[in-house]
């Protein structure tokens, strides 16, 4: 039996800062009379203890808990992404949840667990400890999804993403039980080094379809929309990005970096890629609910994400990780923006109930269109630029084909956000949306906004940060 090194502790002290918080969290919560004023609060202090934590970490590199946890830099960087993803929703969801009634210290903790499970994700150097820590995200976001339990549509999201999630998961156990078989253990650095025999191939090809459940990518997206349209609106922000983000990372960690993309990977990732792109963009031209519309937009940005991917180069890892951060940053943003303007019950979701509410809140359907400006890639915005190396790394590898027909996809999307943009300041208002801006929500959007639109003009300094932590 290993017992766990003070070397051990040390290195995940940013996880044991999130576990604690969110104890505290829940302790707080069960005996506190005036426990809802503060715990957004507490909760964000404690995620900025763990980023102060990972900083300085940052210089330490190494195995913990035998092999399943390898720290080195690209996991203190996604650390850093999946803290502030956490931050800004504990931060601002305490608005939403005052208005729908459900402010209570669970919603927090459950982010808090997620994120320090996201953490172990990013970090895993093992396929064991990759599924034990997702399916410990996952059951978090089931429960987050259903958080408001007498809305329909949120229960019956909860309910279609643990169905989904059971059947990602059964994927991911037959997958890893034919890689054992054929490379003789499950740690990375061994199946790196294996030979591709049939078996182990197969074996990696059913692991593979369980990351694409997880990031929605077609043909395996169907889940999505239901589940992000009935979601809250902080819930939906947060498991379409830093969810994303962490198996994103992994991908670049163990498809990249270890396996490297092969010919068999790189027909795989291709046609993945294509087909989310078609599928993602021509659903979201019909649709009229603003949720939904994102949700298949986010099956769109999963093949672009792709593309850079498909590359296998090193800077197609730092293409990945970059948009990995540009993709949070814009939809936190996004879902910030509709969890006020949704008013209570989420009832104004449609277009034509934000038709022309850039004349009641202007300032709110600015920087709504900000971030929509922004997944579409206008430049200026670092939609724009997460774009352009994703697609540059696609090139320099010769994927010109590939390339090309993300560019026109690109064109195909802007379509649909600009719709959005035309509804709220191009229309006539035809109902009044009385809804309030808490201060939290407001410093949070107008934070993302100005990192949007200062990372798209100078992305130099995120785009370096993203280089270096990689090896």
């Amino acid at each position: 039996m290993v017992l766990a090194s003070t070397k051990d502790i040390y290195l995940i002290l940013p996880e044991i800062a999130l576990l604690v918080t969110a104890a505290v969290v829940v302790i707080v919560d069960a005996y506190s009379r005036k426990r809802g004023s503060f715990l957004n609060i507490l909760s964000s202090i404690g995620v900025i203890v763990a980023a102060y934590l990972n900083f300085k970490l940052y210089g330490d590199h190494g195995y913990a808990f035998g092999s399943i946890i390898y720290r080195d830099k690209l996991a203190y960087f996604a650390n850093y992404v999946f803290l502030f993803c956490a931050f800004i929703t504990c931060f601002y969801a305490r608005d939403y949840l005052l208005r729908e009634n459900r402010d209570y210290g669970e919603f927090y903790a459950l982010v808090l667990f997620a994120t320090l499970s996201m953490m172990f994700v990013a970090s895993s150097a093992s396929l064991l400890m990759f599924f034990l820590s997702l399916e410990v995200v996952s059951v978090c976001l089931y429960a987050l999804a259903g958080f408001v339990r007498d809305r329909d549509l949120c229960v019956e999201s909860a309910l279609k993403y643990l169905l989904v999630g059971a059947f990602s998961a059964a994927f991911s156990v037959l997958g890893m039980a034919m890689v054992y078989y054929a490379a003789g253990s499950l740690d990375i650095s061994a199946i790196s080094r294996a030979d591709i025999t049939p078996f182990l191939a197969v074996g990696l090809v059913l692991f593979a379809v369980s990351i694409f459940f997880k990031l929605s990518a077609a043909p395996f997206h169907f889940w999505a929309p239901d589940v992000y349209q009935g979601a809250p609106a902080p819930v939906t922000g947060f498991m379409m990005t830093a969810a994303k983000a962490a198996i994103f990372f992994f991908v670049v960690r163990f498809f990249m970096m270890a396996l490297g993309v092969k010919e068999l990977w790189l027909s795989v990732l291709i046609f993945v890629s294509v087909v989310s792109m078609v599928i993602g963009n021509f659903s979201a031209i019909r649709q009229m609910d603003v949720k939904r519309l994102l949700a298949y937009s986010s099956i769109a940005h999963a093949g672009y994400a792709m593309v850079a991917i498909a590359s296998g180069t090193k800077y197609g890892e730092v293409a990945t990780v970059f948009y990995a951060v540009a993709y949070c940053l814009m939809n936190l943003g996004a879902f910030a923006v509709i969890s006020v303007l949704a008013g209570k019950d989420e009832r104004y979701v449609n277009l034509e109930d934000l038709q022309g509410v850039a004349v009641e809140h202007p300032v709110l359907a600015a920087a709504l269109g900000v971030f929509l400006f922004s997944l579409a890639g206008m430049p200026g915005t670092i939609g724009f630029i997460s774009k352009f190396y994703a697609f540059a790394a696609a090139f320099k590898a010769g994927l010109y084909g590939l390339v090309l027909f993300a560019l026109i996809n690109s064109a195909i999307a802007a379509y649909y956000y600009l719709k959005v943009v035309y509804y709220m300041f191009m229309r006539e208002p035809k109902k009044s949306i009385n809804v309030q801006v808490g201060v939290a929500t407001g410093i949070a959007v107008l934070l993302l906004v100005a990192v949007v639109i200062q990372s798209g003009i100078t992305p130099d300094y995120l785009f370096n940060f993203a280089r270096m932590s990689l090896p």
